[in-house]
C-alpha cells in the first residue's frame, strides 16, 4: 500500500515467484489473505491488485486458499493504525468519495482464527472464501 508506481505489476511478479518457488518447494497449500470486493464491479486499483495478487499465487500450481477481508480492526492494523492516526491529528476532515463505500470490517483475532483454521483443512484448498464481518458499514452522507 504504500508503493508508488506500478505496484499491481511488482505484486503479481511477486506471487508468480513465490508461487513457483512454493511448487519447487513441494509446498501443500498456501494461504493469501487478500482483500474483499465483488470483481464483477468496480473495485478500486488495490483491492483490484490483491484479487489479481491471489489468481497468480494459484496459477503456479500450489494450491491457494484465498482469504479475502475488508478493512481489519485491531491494535496493530494497518486499518486501525491509520484511523487512530487520522482522528489524533486531523478533528474535522472534508472526505473524499472512497469513504463512503460499503465495508465489511473484521476483528483481527477473527481474522487469526481463519488463518488457523483453513491450515491443512482439505475442504479449504483452491477456494476463496470472503470473511467479512457480520455487518455492513458506511459513512452517513
Amino acid at each position: 500500500m504504500a508503493g508508488s508506481g506500478d505496484f499491481h505489476r511488482r505484486d503479481r511478479e511477486a506471487a508468480a515467484a513465490f508461487g513457483a518457488a512454493a511448487r519447487a518447494a513441494g509446498v501443500r497449500q498456501i494461504v493469501y489473505l487478500g482483500g474483499l470486493g465483488d470483481p464483477e464491479h468496480d473495485l478500486s486499483e488495490h483491492l483490484r491488485s490483491r484479487q489479481e495478487t491471489g489468481a497468480a499465487l494459484a496459477a503456479a500450481g500450489v494450491p491457494v486458499t484465498e482469504l479475502r477481508a475488508a478493512v481489519i480492526v485491531g491494535a496493530g492494523s494497518l486499518s486501525f493504525e491509520m484511523i487512530r492516526y487520522l482522528t489524533e491529528r486531523v478533528p474535522f476532515m472534508i472526505c473524499p468519495r472512497w469513504v463512503y463505500t460499503r465495508v465489511q470490517p473484521i476483528a483481527i483475532r477473527d481474522v487469526l482464527a481463519y488463518l488457523v483454521a483453513v491450515l491443512d483443512a482439505p475442504e479449504a484448498l483452491g477456494r476463496v472464501i470472503e470473511i467479512g464481518g457480520s455487518d455492513v458499514f458506511t459513512t452517513a452522507k
